[in-house]
């Protein structure tokens, strides 16, 4: 099962009810927050995982309800490790889980706080650069995490047990 952790402001533009209490998680490889965030006139998003932080910018443009968020997620995560070592991970883990979804409400502070460390990073690259968004993903993956004890989510999201 796939579980999504929007944002509150997110939830509420896409009419998403997310419970109050942490569903139980067993895969997490198929856990993923998500955020949004504006870039001059642009809508992103950024979906993390949650236990490796590693994050997969898209744009949101178009994601206007449940379905189309999980559509966003499953095209993105796609396209960001096809090609890489984490396509295996994608094929065997995430892509047959994106039929059943359940919503949750990010687990903390620290979560949240990472992830807008790397909404800020992103930010300055897609402000000066306007790399592609899978690059800028790969990227934004070797930065070190304070919640990581300073390891990179593409380190941490290949060693994550199911």
């Amino acid at each position: 099962m796939l579980t999504i952790r929007p944002t509150k402001m997110l939830a509420r533009r896409l009419g998403i009810a997310i419970p109050s209490a942490l569903p139980e998680v067993t895969n997490r490889v198929t856990d993923w927050c998500v955020h949004e965030f504006r870039v001059s006139r642009h809508r992103y998003l950024i979906f993390c995982n949650t236990a490796s932080l590693y994050p997969v910018v898209t744009f949101a443009r178009g994601v206007t309800n449940t379905d189309s968020l999980i559509a966003r997620l499953g095209d993105s995560l796609q396209e960001n490790m096809s090609g890489t070592k984490l396509e295996s991970r994608f094929q065997r883990w995430i892509a047959p889980e994106l039929t059943t979804v359940q919503w949750a409400p990010i687990p903390g502070k620290s979560v949240l706080g990472s992830m807008n460390d790397l909404i800020f990073m992103a930010k300055y690259d897609l402000a000066d650069h306007g790399e592609p968004l899978s690059q800028l993903s790969r990227r934004l993956a070797e930065s070190p995490m304070s919640m990581l004890g300073m390891n990179s989510p593409d380190r941490v999201f290949p060693k994550l047990t199911v």
